[in-house]
């Protein structure tokens, strides 16, 4: 939560959902969605008395939950060494995760038969269909908290060209940094931490960046991509090849610009 001298430095508070949040948000979804999974007798516990079967849906919902944000980490990781975007992670994480919970429902209903046997062709791809169902839910919830979280930063003039850019010396995101952390230049999500880029220092912070990007002051900077958040100051040109451009920092420091940012970013005169 962010205390009064956090909010009175950093303006209006952001409105986004912060790690603890999603995680609480997510686990309470998968748990509603494990009763209902429940109710309806989904298998593998068609004859099992009502506790059974709302035992195997709450707890292989959750468990299933807790595989697929473990591979959601590798995959997104692996994605972002390959350049990719990190949706693509959820690839990986998807057929991989549904194949180990296909695994371990049918052993456990039916011992190594089952979970080895022909049962697992018709089980794995209703799993799949189950996650890519989680996965489109909580991208769509998410990705609706980003749009609205973006929308508030230029209602209050923080993307319009010719705005200042405040120092970032002293504000609500140094709270959380060691004393003496230098200028913010930019900022990266690595998996649930954010990656905090200063001059000549950099931190690691466990929380997401819509949360990172709420402690600085609006106008100081803008997230160009949904992985990075950039100072406006530190901007000291751009490169582009073929499609993708990317700006380089004073250091330096090249950060890709999502594509459906880049005319923003030429509009305001950065790119």
């Amino acid at each position: 939560m962010t205390d009064q001298h956090a909010l009175a430095q950093s303006g209006p508070p952001n409105r986004g959902f912060g790690l603890r949040e999603r995680m609480l948000a997510e686990v309470g979804i998968v748990a509603v969605c494990g009763v209902l999974l429940a109710l309806i007798g989904f298998p593998p516990a068609l004859e099992a008395p009502l506790g059974m079967q709302m035992a195997i849906g709450i707890g292989g919902c959750l468990g299933g939950w807790a595989i697929m944000r473990g591979l959601a980490v590798i995959g997104t990781a692996s994605a972002r060494m390959l350049g990719w975007d990190d949706l693509w992670g959820y690839a990986f994480a998807i057929p991989v995760g549904s194949a180990l919970i296909t695994w371990a429902a049918l052993w456990l209903t039916g011992g190594t038969g089952d979970a080895f046997g022909p049962a697992f062709a018709f089980a794995w791809p209703l799993s799949m269909l189950i996650a890519v169902g989680f996965f489109a839910l909580f991208f769509l919830v998410y990705r609706r908290d980003e749009r609205r979280a973006e929308s508030e930063m230029s209602a209050q003039g923080g993307d319009s060209p010719g705005d200042g850019a405040p120092g970032l010396y002293e504000t609500a995101m140094h709270d959380r940094l060691p004393k003496g952390f230098p200028r913010i230049i930019a900022m990266t999500a690595e998996d649930h931490y954010v990656k905090v880029i200063g001059d000549g220092r950099s931190e690691m912070v466990l929380m997401s960046l819509s949360e990172a990007v709420g402690l600085v002051p609006p106008a100081a900077g803008l997230r160009v991509h949904r992985s990075w958040w950039v100072a406006r100051s530190a901007i000291a040109g751009s490169e582009r090849s073929g499609r993708d451009t990317k700006v380089v920092l004073e250091t330096g420091l090249r950060v890709p610009v999502a594509r459906g940012r880049a005319g923003h970013l030429k509009d305001a005169g950065l790119i």
